[in-house]
């Protein structure tokens, strides 16, 4: 009846033309688990990302409001002193983060509902900008975002939406100290026989990882083994909007809960009661031993491909340990390779180097581990880049002495169709044309036998290409770390410079990636790119890598790409997709065969065919 009468909440909770309403699946566990006679307690909401997580937390709360309003006398009922004030609360990360969530959506409930504006006289007129809405009989429905606000109140409700992402330094520590406080506080005031506590709490939280604060309370719940006092509601998008999406008839499988290795999708397809699904030519294999099984539609495949462990979390609604690796998968990355190998993009190294070492007790430069030709050609005497040579080069340079150094130059080739794209809802391929960023250099730098990397044969690689190679820069930015001398020689040069740390902000990682999982990136196969890449961690502030391990050359390859996709230059490119008809004036005749001719074209048209009248 709560549900469905437009008296109580039918008007937003029951589905009209002008609504969805509460998904089926939702209304059925809410009338089994929640009924007038339910003595659930404590409850935790996680999954998937747009199931209604906060939608179920704010009906189950208003519930018990209306319940406690209908009482003759509420305070007697529940063992307080006559006149005493009832609180049901709504917490969030910020007050503002609640006035446009879970109040938000109280308030919104409530305006629509006869009974909150004519018995309780809620006016739906009011902004209750203090957090603070007289229901009657001394009952309030409040929000706030600390502990203090449900300090030494009578709290008989209280919500607390997306606790797994708190602003303190150590959120889940917080989070859980705030929801245990809670409780006790809940607890020890409204308990009065051993079985029943008219008190509730929820929890609605976004699945996270499996260390996170919402999970240490699943855990707990599960522990007390008492499904009528204290439940988990889990669930999976495919799930919850069953009715509304059409899912495809075959199944995946996901394997994860492995602490030494990431989530992963298992070859084989199934039906979805998981019986197989016989494909010629497709095996079923058999997950790790250990390993907690996810089955999933394939509307979800490209998703699950691309970021198994990411996928758990927003799409199946599982939260996840593993260990966090930034790239899960380097398959869209491996996929650019070969693209740009189709494209005729090269490696510029001479055989048989990867790394290059340049120091002071080595008369070589950096241009001496390079094959010239590769990269290289002369027109009318003139050398300039064999690829793009009109393009403006963007670099990034991540300096070191010691260790390693990272060089990297790319600039943007302009639209081009990029074929084999997957619709990440539909699981379609399809094409498409976008902006591509090619690599000239990737190069890995390293210190000589005894003495340190020179940062001047660094700067004096930039000059040559300019000077001798007719390369043209649009951006060189470097780290923090000794790269003052460096830029500023390179200023004086003519050279547009900036600082930008990788460290700094996970901004320009986080383009990178989706430059691969777009196919927008033409790199050639640098091993030490590679290895730096598949093991790139996601350290929540800075992407990192591991205690043994080094990020200077993906550190060069992010920053390049970052300053080329955030430069004017971008803009004259975003042109329409289709190729134009490109005339020049030194035609003679349009009789018989036109001479061949040369002219600049935009970027991305690399060749020039001969055209006749």
């Amino acid at each position: 009846e709560f549900v469905t009468d437009p008296y109580w909440m039918g008007s937003t909770l029951h589905k009209s033309e002008d609504s969805e309403g509460l998904f089926p699946a939702w209304k059925e566990l809410l009338i089994r688990d929640f009924d007038f006679d339910s003595k659930i307690h404590n409850l935790v909401v996680t999954g998937s990302l747009g199931i209604g997580k906060t939608y179920i937390m704010v009906a189950i709360i208003l519930y018990r409001v209306v319940l406690a309003t209908l009482l003759r006398n509420p305070q007697v009922f529940f063992g307080l002193g006559r006149g005493s004030k009832i609180i049901y609360n709504f917490l969030s990360v910020t007050k503002q983060v609640v006035t446009e969530t879970a109040f938000g959506d109280a308030m919104n409930f409530m305006a629509n509902s006869p009974y909150f504006v004519e018995e309780c006289k809620f006016n739906p007129d009011l902004k209750y900008t203090d957090f603070r809405i007289p229901l009657g009989n001394n009952i309030y429905l409040t929000a706030g975002s600390k502990g203090w606000h449900v300090l030494g109140r009578n709290v008989l409700g209280v919500g607390l939406d997306e606790g797994n992402w708190r602003n303190e330094a150590n959120p889940d520590t917080t989070a859980y100290e705030l929801y245990n406080e809670v409780r006790t506080r809940i607890a020890n005031r409204f308990q009065k026989m051993a079985g029943f506590l008219p008190a509730i709490s929820v929890l609605a939280s976004s699945a996270k990882d499996e260390s996170s604060f919402t999970e240490k309370v699943i855990t707990e719940i599960r522990a007390a083994g008492d499904s009528t006092q204290q439940i988990v509601y889990r669930n999976a998008i495919y799930r919850i909007k069953a009715h509304t999406i059409q899912l495809k008839d075959r199944w995946f499988r996901v394997a994860y809960g492995l602490k030494s290795m990431e989530p992963f999708v298992l070859s084989g397809w199934y039906h979805a009661d998981k019986s197989l699904y016989p494909v010629e030519g497709v095996e079923h294999e058999e997950p790790p031993k250990g390993a907690s099984i996810e089955y999933v539609p394939e509307n979800y495949f490209a998703e699950f491909r691309r970021n198994a462990r990411v996928s758990l979390q927003s799409i199946a609604g599982i939260s996840t340990g593993g260990s966090n690796l930034f790239f899960p998968s380097i398959i869209d990355v491996e996929r650019c390779i070969e693209f740009a190998e189709l494209d005729g993009v090269v490696n510029p190294m001479k055989k048989g180097f990867e790394i290059i070492p340049v120091s002071m007790d080595d008369p070589a430069h950096v241009w001496d581990y390079l094959d010239h030709k590769k990269f290289l050609t002369r027109v009318q005497s003139q050398i300039m880049p064999a690829r793009h040579p009109t393009a403006r080069r963007y670099a990034h340079i991540d300096l070191a002495t010691k260790a390693l150094a990272g060089v990297a130059v790319c600039h943007l080739v302009g639209r081009k169709l990029v074929e084999g794209l997957i619709n990440r809802q539909t699981g379609d391929a399809f094409s498409e044309y976008r902006l591509i960023v090619e690599y000239d250099f990737i190069l890995t730098i390293s210190a000589g036998k005894t003495k340190p990397i020179s940062l001047e044969k660094i700067q004096n690689f930039f000059f040559w290409l300019v000077e001798r190679c007719g390369y043209r820069f649009g951006k060189v930015t470097a780290d923090q770390f000794q790269s003052e001398m460096p830029l500023q020689m390179m200023e004086s040069r003519g050279f547009n410079v900036d600082k930008f740390s990788l460290d700094r902000n996970k901004e320009g990682y986080n383009a990178w990636k989706t430059g691969f999982e777009e196919l927008r990136i033409r790199p050639y196969r640098q091993q030490q790119m590679l290895r730096e890449t598949e093991k790139l961690l996601d350290a929540g502030k800075k992407i990192d890598h591991p205690a043994d391990g080094s990020k200077d050359t993906t550190d060069a390859c992010a920053g390049a790409y970052f300053a080329a996709i955030n430069s004017d230059e971008k803009t004259t490119l975003l042109v329409d997709d289709q190729p134009g008809l490109y005339t020049d004036n030194r035609w003679k005749s349009l009789e018989g065969e036109a001479p061949p001719i040369s002219i600049d074209l935009p970027l991305g048209y690399d060749k020039v065919k001969r055209f006749t009248g």
